[in-house]
């Protein structure tokens, strides 16, 4: 009876043993299936094609790790039409669950900042943030009315875009045609956006997520340059600079400074007001590039096209992304490598240019002329005229001050006139 009690007691712990640990292992699932995989970005300052660079690396990054939501803080008083436009395509068209939000006390999405937000899945304000203020204006000229087709086209894709995320168009008409501006409580409760939040934990909570997993994406450093270079006041410099730069050169002929840098600056103008794609800037300015190496070797600028074809080179190569797949450290190492490369190739054409340059100055030696600088010993006094040893061979020698120069002195060759030579005493002054 004992033995059978015992028996029994191992049986009941072992199988509370296996209650335990399949209850801890379906927690552990459980918890791990409520996890909620967010991407996050942020996008404070004005919107711009640089901006448009950094959500297309972000949105590409959200989609490889599969995750459910793409949160983008945003702060903005506006900025440019095309990189709005192609902003808003790029969150149209994802598969991600795309939200926007305007998350800053006393913050703003104004102008484009609205567009991108009205063209989120979910669009979030802080009940103290403003937006509106949509009506456009013109990019470099002075304040002035805009002609109405341009307010009617703005008008009808707002209002496109409130009914595709099935918010209130009349307000979204009010943005552009009124320059109607709202807090987030306000905009709440006209209906033109989804929810209000002061921060992300409230966003969370409002949105039943438990267990958020966020992976928050910053700007590269190259990012952040093209974004700084793509400023819209900077935008307006580089197209002014560049298209006089250009007019300089074809005035002048002096295409060498001036108008391969006013060619640099009128590619960035372009892209800036997206003219011109990121891809395409970079294609030129590696053609660019090549083409001012190999003028540095035909036509060498004293390291001028060198230095030139370098810097055009870099800014092609930094304007390529790297495939989606490839691991960060082997793209991290190929680009040191590929710069690394560049560096030295440019370095070697402007020493090859500079080898040139020195050859077509070297004064030719063949004939008379290759005497010239060479050193003779005197075998027959000077006085002014007499004999020097050269190479094995004597020659007739005449003292250029017309002084005796004694035998065996070392002399150096002035000049060449038939079959005499005239000569200096060696180290002395002349």
């Amino acid at each position: 009876m004992v033995f059978y009690n015992k028996v029994k007691s191992k049986r009941l712990i072992a199988f509370s043993l296996l209650v335990f640990s399949l209850f801890f292992l379906f927690q552990d699932t459980l918890s791990q299936k409520e996890e909620t995989l967010i991407y996050l970005a942020e996008i404070d300052g004005e919107i711009k094609a640089g901006t448009l660079q950094y959500l297309k690396r972000v949105v590409k990054e959200a989609a490889k790790a599969e995750a459910e939501y793409l949160i983008i803080k945003l702060d903005t008083p506006g900025g440019l039409l095309k990189s709005t436009k192609d902003i808003i395509d790029l969150l149209l068209k994802t598969e991600i669950k795309t939200i926007v939000f305007v998350h800053k006390e006393g913050g703003w999405a104004y102008s484009a900042g609205t567009f991108i937000l009205l063209a989120a899945d979910l669009a979030v304000v802080h009940p103290e943030a403003s937006i509106g203020a949509c009506q456009p204006q013109e990019m470099f000229g002075q304040e002035q009315k805009v002609a109405e087709k341009v307010i009617e086209g703005t008008v009808s894709w707002i209002k496109s875009l409130a009914e595709i995320q099935k918010r209130n168009p009349e307000i979204a008409e009010k943005f552009v045609r009124e320059n109607l501006t709202l807090t987030g409580k306000e905009a709440k409760e006209a209906g033109i956006i989804n929810e209000t939040a002061r921060n992300l934990d409230e966003l969370f909570l409002k949105l039943e997520i438990s267990e958020p997993k966020i992976t928050e994406i910053q700007p590269t450093p190259i990012e952040r340059f093209f974004d700084f270079l793509s400023h819209p006041y900077l935008i307006s410099l580089f197209l002014t600079l560049g298209g006089l730069g250009l007019i300089f050169a074809f005035r002048t002929g002096e295409f060498e400074l001036t108008g391969i840098l006013g060619l640099i600056l009128l590619l960035i103008g372009l892209w800036g007001m997206g003219v011109i794609t990121f891809n395409f800037l970079g294609i030129i300015f590696l053609l660019l590039g090549i083409f001012l190496l190999l003028l540095e070797v035909f036509q060498p600028g004293f390291g001028i096209f060198g230095f030139l074809g370098i810097i055009s080179l870099l800014f092609g190569i930094f304007t390529f992304q790297a495939e989606p797949f490839l691991s960060p450290q082997i793209f991290t190492a190929v680009t040191m490598i590929v710069l690394g490369a560049i560096l030295g190739i440019g370095i070697l054409f402007v020493i090859i240019g500079r080898g040139v340059v020195k050859t077509f100055r070297t004064k030719p030696k063949t004939g008379p002329e290759a005497l010239i600088g060479l050193e003779a010993e005197v075998v027959k006094e000077l006085n002014p005229i007499g004999q020097v040893k050269l190479r094995n061979e004597i020659w007739q020698a005449e003292s250029i001050d017309k002084k005796t120069i004694p035998q065996k002195s070392k002399v150096e060759i002035i000049k060449v006139e038939g079959n005499t030579l005239t000569v200096k005493v060696l180290n002395s002054k002349f």
